[in-house]
């Protein structure tokens, strides 16, 4: 699935944007409990300032009838001044008793007792205002102890609140640094790690390299420029490959001109010697003419008609086989062009030890093929044969070339009985430039131009071997006619 740049930068923004909402609900949430905390402290305080002024009043008002109860001198109407005390203390923790329903007996007995003092000012009536009103004073003061502890309860929530949101910002806000720090670096390490790849493959190809592709791990951008790079080594290499099958193929066919032209000159030299030696010996043969060298070694007219007609044919073969043939598909004889390649090609030095075996099937049809690349494919598969057995000493070199038709196709075989190839030289064995043989002896280019041009040609080739047994090539080519055409 394609990923680009933009997709990741849009992706990593909209991760920061939900990461910062994530941590915005949570401080939200942790804020809204704040806010209730602080409004009970808020009502809690007020409670307690209530509580505060409400006992004040009556401590005061106790403190008050205390002092002028046990005086000589009373005031006059001292009772009513009492009781408004007492009154101006129970408005101010009248609003108290719905959240503390223990004082509201206080206050019910402060009445009674404010009502009785107006209505029979006596001593007995006093001390039961200061009685209860005592009483009062230390509910008030165990309510006052309950609130304060209250608000302490309050306040510690409060402050775990307040220390939980900073902690929440400080952790989140470290958390989101290093997380999204770490993955940008990671995304800038690997794209600078990605493009600093490209750059030195890059240069590599230009400079020769053709190895392995660089391995696509990413699917955006960069991916498509991994690709790009890819395509350009394959590119690079198959119009290489191409170039070098072009440039081998040229200097096949100078080579096979060059020679042509000099069997051409040898043999337009030698022509009029050989028929005047052959006339020679067709005379002195007709003259019954015979010599002393003749005893017990025949008619020497016979031994030189013999040996001009081997010249006559060894010309004829390299003029046949060196004559210019058309760069496209013809109809050829596979048996003759078979014949005239390996009789060239045994007056080279390295089948001298050979045995070179033809085996060729006199049934098959002409097949459509371009004649110099066949001889070319040959010629390279003989001389790999001839490679292969060298140094071979415990049995008899040999070299069998044969042909055979078999349905839609006439296959071609050049099989030996030479050293062979392991497995892993065989898998092998039609790359590009790779080679067992010494650098004075071979590129690697033989076998991997065979391919190319048999498969260039819409047929196939096969190899098969095994070590210290030898090596089989099967050329299987197409017949574009029905056989007996």
């Amino acid at each position: 699935m394609r990923f680009t740049l933009r997709a990741k930068g849009i992706s990593a923004f909209l991760a920061l944007v939900a990461y910062v909402g994530l941590v915005g609900v949570l401080l939200s949430h942790e804020q809204t409990k704040l806010m209730y905390y602080s409004m009970e402290l808020e009502k809690v305080y007020g409670e307690e300032n209530s509580l505060a002024k409400a006992n004040y009043a009556i401590s005061n008002s106790m403190l008050k009838w205390q002092e002028k109860f046990f005086s000589s001198n009373l005031p006059p109407a001292f009772e009513e001044q009492i009781a408004l005390d007492v009154e101006l203390a129970q408005a101010g923790i009248q609003g108290l008793s719905g959240n503390y329903p223990q004082l509201a007996e206080d206050i019910d007995r402060l009445n009674r007792d404010v009502v009785r003092l107006r209505a029979e000012p006596s001593h007995s009536s006093m001390i039961s205002l200061r009685d209860h009103g005592r009483e009062l004073n230390e509910h008030l003061d165990q309510v006052t102890r309950q609130v304060r502890m209250h608000r302490g309860m309050w306040w510690d929530r409060y402050r775990d609140v307040y220390d939980s949101i900073a902690v929440i910002a400080v952790i989140m806000g470290l958390l989101g640094a290093v997380f999204f720090g770490a993955l940008m670096t990671f995304f800038l390490t690997r794209l600078a790690w990605d493009i600093k790849q490209l750059a030195e493959r890059t240069l590599e190809i230009v400079s020769g390299y053709r190895g392995p592709a660089v391995p696509v791990t990413r699917h955006d951008e960069v991916g498509d420029l991994m690709n790009a790079v890819n395509r350009m080594q394959s590119e690079l290499r198959h119009r290489e490959q191409q170039l070098e099958i072009s440039r081998e193929q040229h200097f096949h066919k100078e080579k096979m001109a060059a020679i042509g032209s000099l069997a051409a000159a040898v043999a337009h030299e030698i022509n009029n010697p050989i028929a005047a030696i052959a006339g020679i010996a067709q005379s002195m043969k007709s003259a019954d003419r015979h010599s002393p060298l003749g005893e017990g070694g025949g008619d020497p007219s016979d031994m030189i008609l013999e040996q001009t007609k081997r010249i006559t044919t060894i010309s004829r073969q390299i003029a046949n086989l060196t004559a210019p043939h058309s760069p496209e598909p013809e109809l050829i004889d596979l048996n003759e062009l078979v014949r005239n390649t390996c009789g060239f090609i045994g007056y080279d030095k390295r089948f001298r030890k050979i045995e070179l075996v033809l085996d060729l099937d006199s049934q098959i049809s002409a097949i459509e093929a371009v004649a110099d690349h066949l001889t070319q494919v040959l010629m390279n598969l003989l001389i790999n044969a001839a490679d292969a057995l060298e140094g071979i000493a415990d049995r008899n070199p040999t070299i069998c070339v044969a042909t055979h038709a078999v349905p839609g196709e006439v296959v071609l075989t050049v099989k030996d009985n030479g050293k062979g190839m392991d497995s892993a030289v065989l898998a092998r064995a039609f790359e590009e430039s790779y080679t067992t043989k010494p650098p004075d002896k071979g590129r690697g280019l033989g076998l991997f131009l065979c391919k190319s041009l048999i498969e260039g040609g819409g047929n196939r080739i096969k190899l098969e071997s095994t070590p210290g047994v030898g090596a089989t090539a099967r050329i299987h080519l197409t017949l574009t006619q029905p056989t007996g055409a």
